[in-house]
């Protein structure tokens, strides 16, 4: 049977990641922080006493990160995964840092995002519509893919559409689509929507940047042509 003191420490340990997913890491305390960290490598005994101490030896946050794996193991508690995931963090952390920036996409001029398109999608043998939402420094943010036909199936589904516009971090959009039958000139239909589309970006302060239409070997920017 668990003890009262059992109870209260599961209780704390949920209040803990309660907090994180309603605020962030960043109301935790340095030993919450430490704390919550533990229990993924020692999940039924309270890690609260060993981040205290971990903090008492190592006086930072950083340095306990930063310490030695055998070092780590003389606290009571500390074991060899808990050791070996502590240490392992800072490299974990620089391995985000760039990938993240690997993968982050800047589409400052029409070239660059034509040359991103052709790297990731292909013409195919059906027609589809892609949305591709920016923040303000033009950075890709999302990609919605619409199947349907054509150009008009996106006004079938104004909500779907819609809902990336009011995403609080989208400043602006490309839209692009594919010819399959090879003429990259739009129809009297893509026009007409692209017009549509305007209006719905216009009524959420969303900034259209351009509408690109992809054959195999072509392609035609309503903004280069001067078609918006």
């Amino acid at each position: 049977m668990s003890s009262t003191n059992d109870n209260i420490h599961k209780g704390h340990r949920q209040r803990l990641k309660d907090k994180v997913r309603k605020s962030g890491l960043a109301i935790l305390s340095e030993h919450e922080v430490l704390e919550l960290m533990l229990t993924y490598t020692i999940p039924y005994k309270n890690t609260n006493p060993i981040a205290h101490e971990l903090l008492k030896v190592y006086r930072s946050f950083s340095n306990v990160l930063d310490a030695d794996i055998e070092d780590l193991k003389k606290i009571n508690g500390v074991g060899e995964e808990t050791s070996l995931f502590l240490s392992m963090l800072p490299s974990v952390f620089e391995l985000y840092k760039k990938y993240k920036k690997q993968s982050e996409v800047y589409f400052s001029t029409t070239s660059k995002f034509v040359e991103y398109f052709r790297s990731k999608y292909e013409v195919g043998t059906k027609e589809k519509i892609y949305i591709f939402c920016l923040n303000y420094n033009y950075k890709l943010i999302k990609t919605k893919e619409f199947d349907g036909g054509n150009i008009n199936s996106i006004m079938l589904d104004i909500r779907d559409f819609t809902e990336n516009l009011l995403d609080k971090n989208t400043y602006s959009i490309i839209l692009a689509h594919t010819h399959p039958d090879g003429d990259p000139l739009p129809s009297r239909n893509d026009i007409n929507a692209t017009k549509e589309i305007m209006t719905y970006c216009n009524i959420f302060k969303v900034k259209f940047l351009d509408h690109i239409i992809f054959t195999d070997d072509n392609y035609c920017s309503f903004k280069e042509t001067k078609r918006i």
